[in-house]
């Protein structure tokens, strides 16, 4: 059979994919983050509702700032920003060539003195909308949009022998790190610090794996301040 690009892909509602990914050569302790996608990318994979194909709507009230640390996370990384006194300094001028993330920078160097990080987080993602994001990983090729439901492109194009979603990939990749003891990155680490700020562990770990998950998510991500400030703006609202 051969295989739809993206554009060719016919839109459907969002379902798990009907049989699990195996293969005879490839066990589930090898399975490897896809590609280094960023975490604000990462973050609205994890919120799509499978069901409903859209991010309900008391979810996008916290996903904004959840996306918004996750920037910011992103540019800490790639060395535009710095934590200086629990403040936001610029580390360069540079632009990234990445539009958002350079309008982000533009806000920051605007402004005449440094604040901290919660004040950020409040600003940039009471004027981020979920559609940016979205509308990124279509240029992706993750998903598609029609009649405002967001719908996989399966097979996800970096694992194009596997018929699953990016959302399946990526959450057989955090759940080995929670469940199986795999090893994490730091992106890895921020991303679950904002995954459980915003409430996206139900979306990850299923209900009888709650209470074990919680607690090694709350051990791994200690003192990971992005979510911890993202947690913190959300508790004020």
């Amino acid at each position: 059979m051969e295989t739809k690009s993206a554009s060719e892909a016919p839109v459907k509602p969002i379902t798990k994919p009907k049989v699990a990914p195996k293969t005879a050569t490839r066990s589930r302790a090898q399975v490897k983050k896809p590609f280094n996608m960023p975490i604000p990318e990462e973050m609205l994979i994890l919120a799509i509702d499978d069901n409903e194909g859209v991010v309900s709507a008391s979810m996008k009230s916290m996903l904004r700032f959840g996306l918004a640390g996750a920037f910011l996370a992103e540019l800490v990384m790639a060395n535009k920003i710095q934590m200086a006194e629990g403040r936001l300094t610029m580390a360069s001028s540079e632009p990234t060539g990445d539009a958002l993330c350079d309008d982000i920078l533009a806000m920051i160097s605007s402004d005449n003195k440094p604040h901290k990080l919660g004040r950020w987080i409040q600003a940039i993602g009471s004027k981020l909308t979920i559609k940016q994001v979205a509308l990124r990983l279509v240029e992706r090729k993750v998903i598609v949009i029609e009649k405002k439901q967001y719908a996989w492109v399966i097979p996800y194009p970096a694992f194009p022998q596997v018929q699953a979603s990016a959302k399946y990939m990526f959450k057989q990749h955090l759940r080995g790190i929670i469940l199986a003891g795999e090893p994490a990155n730091p992106t890895d680490i921020t991303l679950l610090s904002l995954a459980k700020a915003c409430r996206l562990m139900r979306f990850i770990f299923t209900r009888d794996e709650r209470i074990f998950a919680d607690n090694k998510v709350d051990a791994l991500v200690q003192g990971e301040v992005f979510g911890e400030a993202v947690a913190k703006v959300l508790a004020e609202k």
